[in-house]
């Protein structure tokens, strides 16, 4: 199944921003490609397994990895089609948001996501975040009440409202705008060549 584009509907008030990852961050590459060919693990305190419906729920520290991506989580229900490809939703806790860590492509560097909740899904390369998201490249951060991330089209899409609901904006924050902070690129200086009349003085 391909990700839904999401649009804004008429009358909607939440802008919706479409960033692809070069604007968000110009030296962001795309996710570990390799991830999607690894299994998936998955580990908690507590699960309940439906096997009729292929519908797996976990509960109490739950951490979900495939290479070198990493979900952890206080609640997390996994759902499995026909094909072996996973959806999943996913809570935090009271005290603990949904933590999400990625490697980038050829790079040591990771993308991390948070969120009082989010929905994965394998098939797609993709990620939401509900409520109080962010989405961190080094020290670039993207923060909204809700975030779309897919890794395979290094597409982003972020609101400061959450799709379809009928909650009001968030307290504190602007009407209808996210946040995006990118930092300076830091570029060390070349030393400096010394003329031939300095070199002959020395």
């Amino acid at each position: 199944m391909k990700p839904r584009r999401l649009h804004r509907s008429p009358g909607a008030t939440a802008v919706t921003f479409l960033i692809t990852f070069a604007v968000f961050s110009p030296s962001l590459a795309t996710a570990e490609q390799a991830d999607r060919n690894k299994p998936t693990n998955i580990e908690a305190d507590v699960a309940t397994v439906d096997q009729n419906n292929r519908v797996r729920t976990l509960e109490g520290n739950v951490i979900l990895t495939q290479g070198t991506m990493r979900l952890a989580a206080q609640k997390m229900v996994v759902k499995e089609d026909d094909e072996g490809y996973i959806r999943a939703e996913i809570f935090g806790s009271t005290t603990a948001q949904v933590a999400f860590r990625q490697k980038r492509e050829a790079s040591d560097d990771f993308m991390e996501g948070f969120a009082d909740r989010a929905e994965f899904d394998d098939r797609a390369d993709t990620l939401k975040l509900f409520s109080r998201a962010r989405l961190k490249n080094g020290a670039d951060e993207l923060k909204g009440e809700y975030i779309y991330y897919n890794s395979a089209t290094e597409v982003v899409q972020a609101r400061n409202a959450i799709p379809d609901s009928k909650a009001a904006p968030v307290p504190g924050a602007p009407a209808n705008r996210v946040n995006i902070t990118i930092q300076p690129r830091v570029v060390e200086p070349k030393p400096a060549i010394p003329t031939p009349r300095e070199s002959k003085t020395k």
